[in-house]
């Protein structure tokens, strides 16, 4: 039986847009199956948002740690945490909870990632693909309860 329907009447389930719901953090996922069946679900909306390449939990209303990558390949992340920065980028990034809006923030160009659904730790970096790493940076915040608004940088 599945943890939950993310499918409402035949049709794709809605990108939440309501900030106060986004600023809510997530909780830790418990078992793999419901890490993989919410990442499953989470890489399916993504496909039907073609300028999306990336996609939090959250954002479909589901409040656990769980977001999806998908740049050249498909990635899903497991209770991630980013366990190493370094190298700050200003990064022009957009949001599907925030259509139409393209913010200024800062970010990495490098991180690495640890993620219970992967053995070893991931790295990101720009050198293989900046945004890659910069989307991983977008999810994962998302699941801290933090928007790309928080991460606004002044431009002059």
């Amino acid at each position: 039986m599945p943890i939950f329907d993310h499918r409402a009447s035949g049709t794709i389930m809605k990108i939440i847009t309501d900030m106060d719901f986004l600023k809510e953090e997530c909780k830790e996922v418990r078992t793999m199956a419901e890490g993989e069946e919410i990442g499953l679900a989470l890489l399916n909306i993504l496909k039907a948002h073609p300028d999306g390449v990336g996609l939090s939990a959250n954002q479909i209303g589901i409040k656990k740690r769980v977001c999806v990558i998908k740049v050249s390949e498909s990635i899903v992340l497991v209770n991630p945490k980013i366990i190493s920065k370094f190298q700050k980028i200003n990064y022009k990034e957009a949001c599907l909870s925030f259509p139409g809006t393209y913010i200024t923030t800062e970010r990495y160009a490098n991180i690495m990632v640890k993620a219970d659904n992967h053995d070893e730790t991931l790295l990101f970096s720009s050198e293989k693909n900046l945004l890659e790493c910069v989307c991983v940076q977008h999810e994962i915040d998302h699941l801290n309860s933090i928007t790309m608004f928080d991460r606004k940088i002044k431009e002059e």
